[in-house]
């Protein structure tokens, strides 16, 4: 099966494009709509939503009035952060309860709908990302169009999401929404194709000895993977909590910690990256300008930190042989954009402890039992 994350901003497209992708044969959930029905009556976030934001964002029927509950969060990332803490756990598992069905079929296709996956922090739990955009103006006057709101309330909405452009930089595909709906159309026909080609490529996880990959992992690598290793997934608001981050999205950094250099983390993305597909450099490429660019601001320390994924890869990948450059550099401008000053080619010792060869045993141990992708 093959799980396949589309975003893209309020007002968008997106919609549009899932409706032509489940006609053209996928499996598909909008995971804003089941949102909404986790916060009506009866709903598991009900209760805990009308706790934490009070009566005044129900209607006299009891329901959640969405546009008052709108009207607070997104103005207060506080607030917003408050709510996505409740709602999203619930719609994670109405998403696995809903999807399951579909994973009997090998070459299945699911295509999951959400406008927050990038800014929540969960789009590695899929293989492939799409990303549906358009010009800032056009998003602007079609949520006019689209919703009662006044234009501040409507720029709000939009500033609330991570911006198309910095968005894009997540995607493996994307779908430009900005001509006729007929041409918006004609790019999700197009995406179908190499879809369904994904889908009927056999997944092979690859997961090297512990001796091979332990040297790769620094102390924050470490402790992301004892965290993937006890929840099954490399999901980023939980790597900031096991970096030591208290509050704030993810996506809520300055600048990397003084002496933090890219394989500290990188070692954690090849390692989650292999033993969830093998050598798949699209995944490895997404979880590593994800790691680096949920620590730093700094474009060329992300640079840098791509092409050191590249080179553990193939490292691990060799079960230890050593790697040329190669395609190192070409792989770190794919994802971040931007030329690396260099790449550690040879990354860190060549032997590593004892305490961090047997967390490299757990987390291997724990990705057998994952389930086949």
């Amino acid at each position: 099966m093959l799980r396949v994350g589309l975003t893209g901003g309020i007002a968008s497209g997106k919609s549009r494009v899932l409706r032509r992708l489940e006609a053209g044969g996928c499996f598909t959930l909008d995971l804003d709509r089941v949102a909404h029905e986790v916060i009506a009556p009866g709903g598991a976030a009900y209760e805990d939503v009308v706790a934490a934001f009070g009566p005044a964002v129900c209607s006299p029927d009891g329901t959640v009035d969405r546009k008052a509950l709108g009207a607070v969060v997104f103005h207060d990332p506080q607030a917003r952060e408050r709510l996505n803490a409740i709602v999203h756990p619930r719609v994670r598992s109405e998403e696995q309860r809903r999807t399951t069905a579909a994973a009997g079929a090998p070459d299945a296709i699911v295509v999951v709908d959400a406008a927050l996956l990038v800014e929540a922090g969960l789009h590695l739990r899929f293989d492939r990302m799409v990303v549906v955009y358009c010009t800032p103006e056009q998003q602007l006057a079609r949520l006019l169009a689209r919703d009662a709101l006044t234009p501040a309330d409507a720029a709000a909405r939009i500033g609330a999401q991570l911006p198309g452009a910095e968005k894009r930089r997540f995607a493996h595909f994307e779908i430009d929404s900005s001509g006729s709906p007929e041409q918006t159309d004609a790019g999700a026909d197009a995406l179908l194709q190499p879809l369904r080609e994904l889908a009927r490529r056999p997944s092979r996880p690859l997961l090297p000895p512990a001796a091979v990959l332990a040297p790769l992992l620094g102390p924050s690598a470490l402790r992301v993977l004892d965290d993937v290793a006890g929840h099954g997934a490399l999901e980023l608001p939980r790597v900031a909590r096991a970096l030591g981050r208290v509050a704030g999205s993810w996506l809520s950094r300055e600048q990397a910690p003084p002496g933090f250099e890219p394989a500290a983390l990188m070692g954690a993305a090849v390692a989650w990256a292999l033993a969830r597909r093998g050598e798949d450099d699209e995944l490895l490429g997404l979880a590593s300008y994800s790691l680096a660019r949920g620590v730093t601001a700094e474009v060329s320390w992300i640079a840098e930190a791509c092409a050191t994924a590249w080179h553990m890869s193939r490292h691990a990948a060799a079960r230890g042989a050593p790697a040329a450059d190669g395609d190192a550099f070409a792989f770190a401008r794919r994802w971040s954009g931007h030329e690396p000053a260099r790449a550690l080619a040879n990354p860190l010792a060549a032997a590593a402890d004892a305490e961090t060869l047997a967390a490299a045993g757990r987390f291997l141990t724990a990705a057998r039992a994952w389930p086949a992708a």
